[in-house]
């Protein structure tokens, strides 16, 4: 087993009180995960992806990448399983980020070594054949996996590097070029991500092998770090903590000291034995092993610090897009919506974007789209086609949009706002995409009500109208209130004695006959 030394932490940072990150470190298995959906439900969900995945990759022998992946995957089927047999955890999920050391896939591929002096053996059908040396110590690598925005550093040469791509909402945006990296930083929807584990029954785990570098130090987080703490300061950590624990306690206490409005998470490990370091002006290049793509999609994001240039991006990403510290997350139950939403705003980009070939094949010549060998007709007819199929394209998101905030803002709810007060909000409890339940009402405190009439809140009730939510609240029990019938309330210091009932005399009133 490569020579391996780490350290990690984890923390709840200073506004929530409970922690939904998980983690777990092991000789040559590490693992962050950052649970969500709330009321406990996310760090569940943290809890059953760490312990699955250790268990899974619990062996005496070499692990294979393989079998990584399958643990993040088996991981999703049993969260997913957990949240339809319990409703009280539906729409929980977390993201996953792991580093493992394996079996080196590339052992054994390459030609035999052999020369003239070595005895060939013949197959069953005659044909020379030689067997290759196996080495006594299987030579190891790495494998790193991720889903969802927990983050896999890579620091070498006094450089840092993101190895993972986040799977959020706005980095696809970053990626099909509709905002920049600094609008990214600001943009409302950053907290919604696109993938993670629990979701669906089934999930895509983006993977890369690497192989074991002497001196190299990588860092698993969670969201709570990098929204706090930006790539240059998580650079100048690494830089100035030579021993990983120190440097996982720094990066906590930064991430803290900047707010820490989220659950906060780093695992540091340091390889301390394996090849010779590359030299210094080499990149690194990585290429995502997607399981079930025949075609691999490089995706290097550049050094923190240097200008990519176009060969070391590679298709992918900036890799500094560090961002103020997050908001309450409303992430649970959107992964599939904010996912078709950023599809259908790349397909609405492609569309106005077109290519610069038109329909015979020929390519344009300047920014006007006219070919040098295309005909006048030929250039316009397609143009005619994108505008029709811009315009349906269009024409559907905006239907599509109307329907779905009426949706958002149909029926209410009863539960305790941020301050502890009954309240009765309109819409869908968490939030639909951007548009968030909106307050109507108000009501007594949470320390107001005996511990009935909490228990109903907790389970927010819905109801159709605002008239019956309202009423479900003026119908809740103070803890200091006793009930008392008008009869009961009425004493006898309440009755005057020198008032008698007019039912009680035996006078009638005089009539006059006209």
């Amino acid at each position: 087993m490569a020579e391996l030394k780490w350290g990690a932490g984890t923390h709840p940072g200073q506004i929530r009180a409970q922690n939904e990150d998980n983690l777990h470190v092991a000789d040559g298995v590490f693992v962050v995960a950052d649970g969500m959906g709330g009321h406990e439900a996310g760090e569940v969900a943290s809890h059953i992806a760490v312990e699955r995945i250790r268990q899974a990759l619990e062996t005496d022998g070499h692990l294979t990448a393989e079998q990584v992946v399958a643990s993040i995957t088996e991981a999703n089927g049993d969260i997913f399983r957990a949240a339809i047999a319990n409703p009280g955890q539906a729409g929980m999920g977390t993201t996953v980020t792991a580093i493992a050391v394996i079996e080196d896939p590339m052992a054994g591929r390459g030609a035999p070594n052999i020369d003239d002096n070595d005895p060939i053996d013949t197959d069953p059908d005659g044909n020379p054949r030689v067997t290759p040396v196996v080495p006594l110590e299987q030579p190891e690598a790495l494998v790193l996996a991720n889903v969802g925005d927990s983050r896999t550093y890579l620091f070498r040469h006094d450089r840092l590097r993101r190895v993972t791509v986040d799977h959020s909402y706005v980095q696809e945006l970053v990626a099909t070029g509709h905002i920049t990296d600094d609008e990214a930083r600001y943009h409302p929807r950053r907290n919604i991500i696109t993938r993670a584990l629990g979701i669906e029954p089934d999930v895509k785990v983006d993977w890369w092998t690497l192989p074991l570098i002497r001196g190299d130090r990588f860092v698993l987080c969670s969201d709570g770090l990098v929204d706090e703490v930006t790539d240059d300061e998580i650079t100048e950590t690494l830089r100035s903590h030579p021993d990983p624990q120190e440097a996982a306690d720094r990066l906590i206490h930064l991430a803290n000291a900047a707010g820490g409005r989220d659950n906060i998470t780093v695992v540091v490990v340091d390889v301390l034995d394996g090849d010779d370091p590359p030299d210094p002006t080499q990149e690194i290049d990585l290429v995502p092993q997607w399981a079930d793509d025949t075609v691999p999609t490089p995706f290097p994001p550049p050094v923190v610090g240097e200008p990519a240039t176009l060969a070391e991006l590679g298709g992918g990403e900036d890799a500094d897009d560090a961002t103020p510290g997050k908001r309450r997350r409303r992430r649970d139950r959107r992964a599939n919506a904010a996912k078709q939403a950023a599809e259908a705003a790349a397909a609405l980009e492609a569309l106005s974007h077109p290519s610069d070939d038109d329909a015979d094949g020929n390519t344009t010549g300047d920014e006007s789209g006219e070919s040098s060998d295309a005909k006048p007709g030929k250039a316009r007819r397609p143009r005619l086609g994108r505008a029709i199929a811009i315009f349906v394209v269009v024409a559907a998101l905006l239907a599509a949009t109307v329907v779905l905030g009426a949706w958002a803002r149909r029926g209410y709810y009863v539960d305790f706002d941020d301050d502890g007060d009954v309240t009765v909000f309109q819409g869908r409890r968490g939030g639909v995409l951007w548009i968030d339940p909106t307050v109507e009402s108000g009501g007594p405190s949470r320390d107001d009500l005996d511990d009935a009439s909490i228990d109903l809140v907790d389970e927010h009730p819905t109801f159709s109208s605002r008239t019956d939510a309202e009423a479900f609240v003026a119908g809740l029990d103070l803890a200091d209130e006793t009930h008392e019938t008008d009869a009961d309330a009425l004493t006898d210091d309440d009755v005057d004695p020198d008032v008698t009932d007019e039912s009680d005399t035996d006078e009638t009133p005089a009539t006059t006959e006209g």
